[in-house]
């Protein structure tokens, strides 16, 4: 392969080897520029699952990290610390880069300092209006309850820590209060090697909200780069009819949220005035479903 191809970026993906993985290595390795090296973070149990993956991409430089935890952020974090190169590229292994992401984000981060930029997702979510600009009275006095008189603010983190998705410009980019962990470029050096994750939680909820704040603790701007594109697996959406195990995951968000409001100075009222409405939100529509 011509050096030319290749850009200083170690992309560290933390991975259960996921069926996803196979479409997210194949984006990668047909981008118009390639990374250095790729490197598969995977407990020791499912190593099989991955160990041919380097034949299939010749490519990209395909690596096997063996972690010895199930554990996302442990294994990005083991990552990080195994890479080599100036530029670490954080990526899910359910994230799919558009054929330039690649090269774009590097353009833009490679003369900078204290920046972490990621792609905007072109999947869009189906959010209800209550998360979208506000357009009628009550709407705008629901954004006030939650984020005082900001109110509404994509790309934010609100308040009550509920956080602002910002998905609807495609030029330009913006400074934002988080970023989606599913595809972040850093500097080596402005890398966060300590685990932050407070909880044995086995999804790790509002990750992405924690570590944003941390890095921008440490003075690192947070940026959202328009034009270049990414995709991923639809997410935040409750597939489980199981009542127990939706119960279960809305009191760890609940949990790591509050801990966010409470390290980050926001206010615990308008948190729990957050969940108040969310969880009333959900009754309606429970008695709505049922009377169908």
């Amino acid at each position: 392969m011509r050096k030319s191809k290749l850009l200083p970026i170690s992309i560290v993906i933390p991975t259960l080897g996921e069926k996803e993985l196979i479409k997210c290595l194949k984006k990668i390795s047909s981008g118009t520029k390639y990374p250095k090296e790729v490197l598969l973070v995977i407990p020791k149990e499912n190593v099989k699952l991955v160990i041919n993956y380097s034949k299939f991409y010749k490519k990209i430089n395909t690596k096997i990290i063996i972690s010895n935890k199930k554990n996302q952020v442990y294994q990005r974090i083991l990552g990080f610390k195994k890479a080599k190169n100036k530029f670490v590229f954080q990526l899910d292994g359910d994230v799919y880069l558009e054929k330039s992401c690649l090269e774009i984000l590097f353009n833009f981060i490679k003369n900078k300092e204290k920046v972490a930029v990621a792609p905007r997702y072109t999947n869009k979510e189906n959010l209800s209006n209550i998360y979208k600009f506000p357009k009628s009275g009550l709407l705008r006095f629901y954004h006030w309850l939650i984020n005082s008189n900001y109110g509404y603010s994509p790309g934010k983190i609100s308040l009550s820590g509920f956080n602002y998705s910002d998905e609807n410009n495609t030029k330009g980019f913006s400074q934002n209060d988080w970023l989606s962990g599913g595809a972040v470029m850093h500097k080596r050096n402005n890398l966060i090697l300590k685990n932050y994750y407070p909880y044995k939680f086995k999804k790790k909820f509002c990750e992405d909200i924690l570590h944003s704040l941390i890095l921008r603790k440490n003075n690192i701007n947070l940026i959202k780069l328009y034009e270049a594109k990414a995709s991923s697996r639809q997410s935040g959406v409750i597939t489980s009819q199981n009542f127990l195990l939706v119960l279960k995951d809305f009191i760890c968000e609940f949990l790591i949220r509050r801990y966010i409001v409470k390290s980050f100075n926001l206010s615990q009222i308008r948190l729990f005035i957050y969940y108040l409405i969310l969880i009333l939100r959900i009754i309606y529509k429970k008695i709505k479903w049922s009377k169908k």
